[in-house]
């Protein structure tokens, strides 16, 4: 069995108090890049890290994306060798 401390009580207090605290921190437009700017003229620290988090997931490639893409690539590779007839494997 594990210890982990975000399944104590005091665990659960302690992101109840992170999360809290994120709605509650107002950031200035200024003090952001054009990107995550908004009309309002600021945005909650919940706001900016929830955005963030959604950039972040659609820039990372899962392992089955990144295991595809190195085998169509071999397979490319393969499909150039076996053109010139070199062998597959050096």
């Amino acid at each position: 069995m594990s210890y982990r401390f975000e399944n104590t009580v005091g665990g659960k207090l302690v992101a109840g108090l992170r999360e809290a605290l994120l709605d509650v921190i107002d950031v200035d437009n200024s003090l952001l890049p054009e990107s995550y700017r908004t009309a309002k003229g600021y945005r909650s620290l919940a706001s900016i890290e929830q955005e963030h988090t959604k950039r972040q997931r659609a820039v990372e490639m899962s392992d089955h994306e990144a295991a595809k893409l190195h085998k169509d690539k071999m397979i490319a590779i393969y499909a150039r060798r076996a053109e010139r007839d070199e062998p597959l494997f050096q």
